[in-house]
């Protein structure tokens, strides 16, 4: 799964409709606020490392995951699986969920290489959006390592963006938009590069193994 340049798939929004089911574990489905607008509903002070994973929309992502997202996730891994040609493939088992807020905030407290973070090389990230992104609420990342020539990646809802997220620094300028984006991204690894590492998440600490951040399938 040796990637040399980012690209984007695309998932029948129908088969797989995961933006009605977070406005519904969101519990904004049938509101008069859309997902863009959720800096609308509650705002937090600028975010860091130690924090973005902590506004109100991460617990009840988090609560309601394995009920709500998780069938469906799993279906779409099994996808991902035949689609890259395994008979099994090593995912995370939680997706990472992110908003930036449209009023001035980041969804990552800072720029990074996950490799920085315990991760192993030889992920692969996959960043699907919720909402359509625009430059100041995408993912920004270089085109080689330490190369530091940042530039925006747009993705719409329906898309999703594959990269090297291990090895290039990425992250997000201050979102001014107007717009607020929700997401989450997840690793595949292909099983016969996969390295445990003990070490773990720097901010939850599960450790980077098959049963804790990782499954296989």
């Amino acid at each position: 799964m040796y990637l040399k340049q980012p690209y984007k798939i695309f998932y029948d929004t129908k088969k797989y409709p995961f933006r009605g089911i977070i406005e519904e574990i969101l519990e904004i489905k049938n509101s008069k606020f859309e997902l863009t607008e959720l800096h609308d509903i509650e705002t937090y002070d600028l975010l860091n490392r130690e924090k973005d994973q902590s506004t109100k929309w991460h617990k009840k992502y988090y609560e309601k995951f394995e009920t709500s997202f998780k069938p469906i996730y799993l279906k779409l891994i099994e996808e991902l699986k035949y689609r890259y040609g395994y008979q099994s493939i090593v995912y995370q088992k939680i997706p990472t969920f992110r908003v930036q807020l449209g009023n001035g905030n980041l969804a990552v407290g800072e720029w990074h290489k996950d490799k920085t973070y315990n991760h192993g090389s030889d992920e692969l990230n996959f960043w699907m959006p919720f909402t359509d992104t625009n430059d100041l609420n995408c993912v920004w990342f270089e085109s080689e390592e330490d190369k530091g020539d940042f530039r925006p990646y747009n993705v719409n809802y329906g898309e999703i963006l594959v990269f090297d997220g291990a090895n290039l620094n990425h992250g997000n300028q201050k979102n001014d938009s107007g717009f607020t984006r929700v997401s989450v991204d997840f690793r595949l690894v292909d099983p016969q590069k996969f390295k445990p590492n003990q070490e773990g998440s720097i901010n939850m600490k599960t450790k980077f193994d098959i049963g804790g951040y990782f499954e296989k399938l």
